[in-house]
């Protein structure tokens, strides 16, 4: 088998936007994997929100990259392999600049797997049904709930209009460069994790633990968190609907996540 694994977002490339896994790609990973590839899912999401769907695709044990590749979780045990974790001088300072941006954004951050918000809004109420998660509303700014807490946060995200999260995450990064990461995972999300989280960094790791070649892998997905391990694969993919930023560092484009990605891969690229 040339391709010996398979490194694949979750949403927008598996999750269809209906919030839907269908059955073809979980014959086809099933089928992959009975030949002897080991399938990885590498997302954004909590531990917490990926288990149920991993479950799903017949994933109940090996590894899962989460936080944008700022952790991998033990699927069977459910629990940390490693989780790298923002200073929290640093994650405090991100929040009380967010918190004070003329620009209308809504603030999160993932501590312990677990996510945390100010108070009630649509926007959040919206994250938390597409991710099936829980938000505990903390009645106070994140910046000083986080300082009081001393535990350090896992990722801080912010939802805003398109054209306002692309302006933060450019803007942003001279003032933390060196101390943390930025990314868009979708149009409306920025998320700040430590400096030099990413997804393509944690499958560099992931093949190092199994003894996996750059080109023996497929790595696939849609947005910008994305592009790091669709570059670092021998094979990089982005699926039809991704940001035209990642189309333009895979080797080859898709189809969408609502046509079957994950096996049209499967069927394609990675037969005997």
């Amino acid at each position: 088998m040339k391709y010996k694994a398979f490194f694949c977002d979750f949403d927008g490339t598996i999750f269809a936007d209906d919030h839907t896994i269908s059955q073809r790609n979980i014959d086809a990973i099933k089928r992959y994997r009975d030949r002897g590839g080991k399938f990885f899912v590498a997302t954004g999401r909590m531990f917490s929100s990926i288990r149920p769907h991993l479950a799903t695709l017949g994933l109940t044990e090996g590894e899962v990259i989460l936080y944008q590749g700022g952790g991998v979780y033990d699927i069977a045990k459910g629990e940390p392999v490693w989780v790298r974790n923002i200073a929290i001088d640093d994650a405090v300072e991100c929040l009380r600049r967010l918190e004070s941006d003329p620009r209308q954004n809504v603030q999160m951050v993932y501590i312990d797997d677990r996510c945390y918000s100010v108070a009630p809004h649509p926007a959040i109420d919206l994250f938390c049904n597409i991710c099936n998660i829980d938000c505990t509303l903390v009645g106070e700014k994140l910046s000083d709930y986080v300082t009081k807490r001393g535990d350090a946060p896992t990722k801080v995200l912010a939802i805003a209009e398109a054209d306002d999260v692309y302006a933060i995450s450019k803007e942003y990064i001279p003032v933390f460069d060196g101390r943390l990461s930025f990314t868009r995972s979708q149009k409306f999300l920025v998320e700040f994790t430590a400096y030099g989280i990413n997804k393509g960094d944690a499958v560099r790791k992931m093949c190092e633990k199994h003894g996996l070649k750059r080109e023996e892998i497929i790595c696939m997905g849609d947005a910008d968190n994305d592009i790091s391990m669709i570059e670092y694969a021998g094979l990089g993919i982005a699926v039809q609907n991704a940001m035209d930023t990642t189309k333009a560092h895979a080797d080859v484009i898709g189809v969408s996540n609502n046509h079957d990605a994950v096996a049209w891969v499967v069927d394609n690229f990675c037969g005997d």
